[in-house]
């Protein structure tokens, strides 16, 4: 019988300890959307509310049934087999650890939502093989990491001790309740102990599945974004469930990865997506011929700027005026008569996913080809270095940062690219724990041009300064704050950070904008490239569209380009953008694009996506789709034969990257 006693008093704590995270879940549920409330579009309504919260205690148990379940195992079963067993203990650091882990963790959400847009997602992993130096400085200079994270503490100490009071704590009727269960008999024990199991375990079965007793009914990670707010939607998920979100789209990744197709099964990818299944690799497989030149005159200095955090949504007419103003430079570019201006789709939501699939010419699969053998053993033909090294151009890379960084100098250089210059060589090092400000970066190149003037070069320049710590002297370098403050625009926010990110948008266009100009005096035939490495970084004031919110600009801009060679796609024009139809370009299309322009006729280069002159009907990449109606989630709408083309293309990557480019 005493061992009974002790079985009862333990699942009455299990679940005391259940109701006490989905309490705790979704009280900081109800404070996150309190915090981005001012983000809600008006269609938001009180049953949107509602539904978040209603949604999110579903989803909730899942989480706090883990708690249960260690609790029940660990500490339940042990006690009732052994009465010395360290309950107390166990139980008060259940509650401290969990109460505290989850406290941490919401401190952390909320400037994490606000530069990704999301709650915890892929982007850890990234993080996890960045520079952590430059990301401890920044959570310090920017995000306030000194006083956060001892808050965070305190607030999590202070809620433990009521987690553990509220678990531990046994009224007299409570008491009394559970010496009335107490057995008498043998019988009643064995029959009032299979009951409490039997619903325990239906109690497991209905936690599991996020308060249903089926899968079909359930929620999970993958359908709790039922609401049309982005806000709302990411609420749900507690951060529990939003870490294993992660955890579960890297193991399906991985899965991913060990490529259970044959051979010949590759070959008929290859051949379905218009490559030559009889080559002796996979890059020579899509190999493209230059039959008439776009480019009359072959230009000696090709420049690709891929600009931090370069965005597409001040390019928009929603935000004409201060639109105007933050990118002024690049919507010169955009307008000019020697340009082609395209919506763009950029390779992910990262600096490094860009960089790799400039360097590899791959789609976006999910692996990190910088730290994959694949990349230090062979070249891959598809890059943007190889492809203008067979066009006869000197390859230099320049980053504003430092080399180590994700280990870009070893991998760039292991990639075609001749020459990397960081802030290591260069003359002025003045800056952050990310690097000097753009304008240092483009002086220097200057100075290499300069001083080269005449060879065939190709430069791919990566910039930095839109990105925290946002620390640019905005009143030495010019910034007008006036000119976008009390717009009227609803999306654009105003508070005094933002007005610094927005500043920083503005320096960034400016630099770019100045160093085009000093470069034409150099080389007045040079061919420019402007594009971001990302959009989803900027903290709208409401939430915005897809195209908003991810879209980059794809300008190519230089003597001798015809902005009628997209003609067809010019109607309904919108600040160099188009509407109807949509002229759009993956960042990935880029590289033959580059490759059609400069070349000449005999000329080859290899690409497994065509140039804009030769559009298919839509692009990808991780996670988005864009054709001439717009941007588009993958997971909704998207055609089957769209899907089957992008797994296609996805695995002939993969195979690329993980088995090599040899076909037997």
């Amino acid at each position: 019988m005493l061992r009974f006693n002790r079985f009862t008093q333990g699942v009455l704590q299990d679940v005391k300890t259940l109701g006490w995270f989905i309490v705790l879940l979704s009280v900081f549920r109800l404070i996150f959307v309190v915090i981005f409330s001012n983000q809600l579009n008006e269609s938001v309504t009180i049953t949107d509310w509602l539904l978040t919260m209603w949604y999110g205690l579903r989803i909730s148990l899942k989480t706090a049934g883990l708690f249960m379940a260690l609790g029940f195992f660990l500490i339940t079963v042990p006690y009732v087999v052994w009465s010395k067993w360290p309950r107390r203990y166990l139980r008060g650091f259940l509650a401290y650890g969990g109460t505290i882990l989850f406290t941490l963790l919401f401190f952390v959400r909320i400037p994490y939502f606000a530069i990704f847009n999301s709650s915890f997602n892929r982007m850890l992993i990234n993080g996890a093989n960045d520079d952590w130096y430059a990301i401890l400085v920044t959570a310090i200079d920017t995000y306030g990491l000194l006083w956060r994270l001892p808050l965070a503490l305190v607030v999590g100490l202070l809620l433990g001790w009521c987690a553990w009071r509220w678990i531990d704590y046994q009224c007299l009727r409570t008491t009394a309740w559970l010496e009335a269960l107490s057995p008498t008999s043998n019988t009643s024990l064995w029959s009032r102990t299979i009951g409490i199991l039997l619903i325990l375990a239906i109690s497991a079965v209905f936690l599991r599945f996020g308060g249903a007793f089926t899968y079909s009914n359930s929620i999970n990670w993958e359908n709790a974004g039922r609401l049309p707010s982005q806000v709302l939607n990411e609420a749900i998920l507690d951060d529990g469930q939003a870490l294993y979100r992660v955890y579960a789209s890297e193991k399906r990744l991985a899965q991913a990865f060990k490529l259970d197709i044959s051979e010949t099964e590759l070959k008929e990818y290859i051949a379905a997506n218009g490559g030559n299944p009889k080559s002796a690799t996979i890059d020579t497989a899509f190999t493209h011929t230059i039959g008439t030149p776009r480019l009359q005159e072959q230009p000696k200095t090709v420049v690709l700027v891929l600009g931090e955090s370069y965005a597409l949504w001040p390019f928009l007419d929603t935000f004409k005026g201060p639109g105007d103003y933050l990118v002024s430079e690049g919507k010169a570019l955009a307008q000019s008569p020697h340009s082609l201006f395209l919506q763009g789709l950029a390779h992910g939501t990262g600096t490094m996913p860009a960089v790799n699939g400039y360097v590899t010419g791959l789609p976006s699969t999910g692996l990190y080809e910088n730290y994959e053998k694949e990349s230090y053993k062979e070249k891959y033909g598809f890059g943007i270095a190889a492809t203008m090294k067979r066009l006869g151009y000197k390859t230099v890379f320049w980053y504003g940062g430092f080399g180590a960084w994700q280990d870009v100098r070893n991998f760039v250089l292991a990639q075609n690219f001749d020459e990397f210059h960081d802030v290591g060589s260069f003359s002025q090092k003045s800056g952050n724990a990310w690097g000097v400000p753009d304008g240092v970066l483009f002086k220097e190149v200057e100075a290499y041009m300069a001083a080269h003037k005449g060879e065939k070069v190709f430069h791919f320049i990566l910039t930095t300064s839109n990105h925290p710590p946002y620390d640019i002297d905005l009143d030495v370098a010019g910034f007008d704050p006036s000119k976008v403050m009390n717009t009227g625009i609803k999306e654009l926010p105003e508070d005094s950070e933002r007005i610094i990110e927005l500043g920083h948008i503005w320096y960034a266009d400016q630099m770019m904008g100045q160093f085009v100009k000093k470069a034409q005096t150099v080389d007045p035939q040079t061919l420019f490239v402007i594009t971001g490495d990302h959009g989803e970084r900027f903290t709208f004031a409401k939430e915005v569209d897809r195209r908003t919110n991810s879209g980059i600009p794809i300008i190519f801009y230089g003597a001798g380009i015809d902005a009628n060679w997209l003609a067809s796609h010019k109607d309904g024009n919108e600040s160099g953008t188009s509407n109807s139809p949509l002229a759009f370009a993956s960042s990935l299309q880029i590289i033959p694009t580059l490759a059609e322009l400069v070349g000449r006729p005999g000329d080859t280069y290899e690409s497994l996506v065509p140039s804009i002159f030769d559009q298919g009907s839509f692009v990808f990449n991780h996670e988005l789709w864009l054709d001439q109606t717009g941007y588009h989630e993958q997971k909704e709408g998207l055609p089957a034969m769209y899907k089957q083309k992008i797994d296609e293309l996805r695995t002939i990557a993969i195979w690329r990257v993980k088995r090599g480019n040899v076909l037997n």
